[in-house]
């Protein structure tokens, strides 16, 4: 009889820890601020699937319905020194108070400076309004589920 051979177990990181990972990549104070921002948005979208690329400029965490990105709703950018919130139908949206910023023929966000600004109803209002535009609901009972979508092997300094 031949021994079968020892191989040692391949212990994948969870999609959380791999996340944890890449904010720490960040100075500290911009790491906790986007945890912080992450946790309030999850609070629009209880139930989304939370797709994350680790892209060459940002850090994304996209949320929506399915595992596909066009599905998504909204996202938080997280970059070196600021982190935005992004729309997806953005452009879609009634801002009468001109709140989010972008010229594209769909996406528009804001600079999420302070977590008051997640206190604004006017900001709440164009949310839902982003929300409710998802081109499938969102399954509110889903326990929340992360997925790594891509990590590009070439980044930008996160610092």
């Amino acid at each position: 009889m031949i021994p079968t051979p020892v191989v040692d177990a391949v212990v994948m990181p969870t999609a959380q820890h791999q996340l944890d990972t890449f904010l720490d990549r960040f100075a500290p104070e911009i790491a906790a601020h986007a945890r912080a921002v992450l946790d309030r948005a999850r609070c629009f979208v209880p139930g989304a699937i939370e797709l994350i690329y680790d892209n060459y400029h940002a850090l994304v965490v996209s949320f929506g319905p399915t595992t596909r990105a066009a599905d998504a709703v909204l996202s938080v950018a997280v970059y070196p020194r600021w982190v935005t919130l992004f729309l997806m139908h953005g452009a879609a949206v009634d801002d009468p108070f001109r709140l989010l910023h972008g010229t594209g023929s769909a996406v528009r966000g804001v600079r999420i400076k302070s977590l008051a600004q997640f206190d604004d109803e006017h900001l709440q209002m164009l949310v839902e309004a982003a929300v409710a535009m998802a081109p499938k609901p969102i399954d509110e009972t889903r326990e929340r589920l992360l997925v790594i979508k891509s990590v590009s092997d070439k980044q930008r300094p996160r610092r």
